[in-house]
């Protein structure tokens, strides 16, 4: 039968909202109350800090994707639980078996509010997985640059993290690995996704 959708968490935005909102009230109170130089700069500050905030947290898109990437991940497992490795695991397959979140699907291929694309299976190009391969990939396809970033810096539950074996970001012929210890150590840090993601990137979860 049909899996149970991610459902993402669009709480985020509106508890955003109504901390901002309180904040500019708190500080217009404060203007009103002391109006100095001093109330000034601290408008100032509180509303750069805000901002700051904002744009360093993944937007909605990202939040809804990799909410339905992580529930693919857990169906893919689900379905496959009980044999040897993933032989058979494809893009069609997970299409057609409806091992996909509906969130993911339109028009028959699998996508997302980031991704033009997504692909699963034995590569980046949802090729079928052989017999013996125990691992699978889902590729997001066609990123920008801050998609790209936040996606891969996104934090995964404890439970789907267990079995990632590895993230690697793409862009044309280049491509970084990242894996558990060595100079690309997972998590993937912000800081390393900036340098690599460009536009039409593409990322990569390995996963077991």
């Amino acid at each position: 039968g049909r899996v149970p959708d991610a459902r993402p968490d669009y709480q985020f935005n509106g508890s955003l909202k109504m901390k901002m909102t309180d904040l500019r009230r708190r500080v217009e109170k404060f203007v009103k109350t002391y109006p100095t130089p001093l109330a000034a700069g601290l408008t100032v500050l509180l509303i750069i800090a805000g901002v700051w905030h904002a744009a360093s947290r993944p937007n909605q898109r990202v939040i809804a994707t990799m909410d339905n990437l992580a529930q693919l991940t857990e169906n893919i497992r689900r379905n496959y639980k009980n044999r040897p490795d993933y032989w058979g695991l494809s893009t069609e397959n997970v299409i057609q078996k409806q091992i996909a979140p509906t969130g993911m699907l339109r028009n028959g291929r699998l996508t997302s509010p980031v991704a033009a694309e997504i692909s699963v299976g034995g590569d980046e190009n949802g090729s079928m997985v052989m017999p013996g391969m125990r691992s699978f990939y889902i590729a997001l396809k066609n990123l920008s640059k801050k998609d790209c970033v936040d996606s891969a810096v996104y934090p995964l539950s404890e439970k789907i993290k267990l079995g990632l074996l590895s993230v690697t970001i793409k862009n044309g012929g280049e491509e970084t690995v990242f894996q558990w210890g060595g100079e690309n150590a997972l998590p993937v840090s912000k800081e390393k996704a900036a340098k690599i993601c460009r536009k039409k990137s593409i990322i990569l979860w390995n996963f077991e």
